[in-house]
């Protein structure tokens, strides 16, 4: 027997619940399944990487984006531990894995993404972790507690954010990155060499233009990790930060438009061609209509607002997902945050106080169009500030060149 939903979701992330309570605003009566294949209600994931791993007061508690109680409450069904093997678009039914069958109105996908395994040999032995579960952070937290040597593989969100709490942690720390500079996918080398030399300052040693060949246990306990250059290194555990993989595999099965490496693809209300059929979250390759570009967001915040943005679609809208994008990273106690288009830009202007790290970098067009901005400073409330107002300059279309004796003042917090 297939029991039929109004709206049914896949995925256990920010995305899904806030489509899920938006669906609930806006259509009081429509029954709502949410399948989750965790088994925990849907959280979010920044804490995992940067409180949760530095503070033991932290439970798994803390990350839920909603309390157990807010499904009961507006009526939206949670199934946990269950995963769908396969979405059936003839009759609107989705295959559960145990062999039951529901179906759907409308459909979103939020099926978020799944760390890449490590190239290297030695990837699954113990001591060597990856991060993206709950379980993933706790696990990792209770080997900083036990061992005094942290390396991590990977110098992007994850591996930084993991050193910062691998020193808080009083542990010695190496990261290895085949990059010439940390943050090298969406940062200029300026940058890099200023968060490079910063982390250095706090005693963490990067290997970098370095690459990992395999990870053997060592007969003197821990692990050695061999370099492809011949280099051998021995630390007490390893934590692999080196990408993500789209969980593309049940659009792809249904015949939905997809790139393995960008997701599903959508238009800008995140729909896709089969119009019973959304898409939210990390795997949504959707058309920004502010960026100019079809692209994905791997970004807690970017979940949330498309899943608010999906739910109102859903439940008849007919409206653009239109937010400049957004990603954030605390860095010992720096808080750093990025507008706009990722590595966006052929020129770049720092304005501020880099050597105090109060400061922001512009990223421009040759002509001079704002397509990013990273700002870092101490202050929460200054980063926040900041972030307004790029946010603001670039749906404004501003021109650094053009404007070069106003940059100072646009940026000034005081404003």
């Amino acid at each position: 027997m297939t029991i039929r939903y109004d709206y049914v979701i896949i995925g256990g992330g920010p995305a899904s619940v806030w489509a899920a309570a938006t669906l609930r605003e806006n259509d009081k009566m429509g029954s709502i399944l949410l399948i989750g294949e965790e088994s925990h209600p849907p959280y979010d994931r920044p804490p995992l990487s940067k409180k949760m791993l530095i503070d033991d007061a932290v439970t798994v508690d803390d990350p839920y984006t909603k309390f157990d109680n807010f499904y009961p409450d507006n009526n939206i069904e949670l199934k946990k531990n269950t995963r769908v093997e396969r979405i059936n678009r003839p009759d609107k039914t989705l295959s559960l894995v145990g062999g039951e069958s529901v179906g759907y109105g409308k459909l979103l996908i939020a099926t978020g993404a799944r760390p890449n395994p490590p190239e290297f040999a030695g990837g699954d032995l113990p001591g060597v972790y990856l991060l993206r579960h709950i379980e993933d952070s706790l696990a990792i937290r209770d080997a900083l507690k036990a061992n005094k040597r942290l390396l991590l593989v990977g110098s992007g969100y994850i591996g930084m954010e993991v050193a910062a709490a691998g020193i808080k942690r009083g542990l010695e720390v190496t990261i290895v990155d085949p990059a010439p500079h940390p943050w090298s996918k969406f940062a200029s080398p300026k940058f890099g060499a200023f968060i490079r030399d910063y982390y250095e300052k706090q005693g963490v040693n990067f290997l970098l233009g370095e690459s990992v060949d395999r990870i053997e246990e060592s007969a003197e306990g821990g692990l050695t990790v061999t370099l492809k250059s011949g280099k051998t290194l021995q630390t007490d555990m390893v934590v692999a930060g080196v990408g993500a993989k789209l969980n593309t595999e049940l659009a792809e099965g249904a015949g939905l438009p997809t790139d393995p490496k960008k997701g599903i693809r959508t238009n800008a209300n995140l729909q896709t061609e089969d119009p019973s059929i959304f898409v939210a979250g990390d795997v949504a390759l959707f058309e920004d209509t502010i960026m100019g570009q079809n692209w994905h967001l791997e970004h807690h915040l970017n979940a949330k607002w498309q899943g608010q943005a999906v739910g109102k679609n859903m439940a008849g809208a007919n409206e653009p997902y239109a937010k400049v994008p957004y990603f954030f990273s605390d860095e010992f106690d720096l808080h750093i945050i990025i507008r706009g288009l990722g590595q966006g830009g052929e020129e770049t202007q720092f304005v501020g106080d880099v050597d105090g790290a109060e400061f922001t970098e512009l990223y421009y067009s040759k002509e001079g169009l704002l397509q990013m901005g990273i700002s870092v400073s101490r202050s929460e409330e200054t980063c926040d500030a900041l972030a307004n107002k790029l946010e603001t300059l670039i749906l404004e279309k501003f021109n650094v060149l053009t404007n070069s004796n106003q940059v100072e003042k646009v940026l000034s917090v005081e404003n």
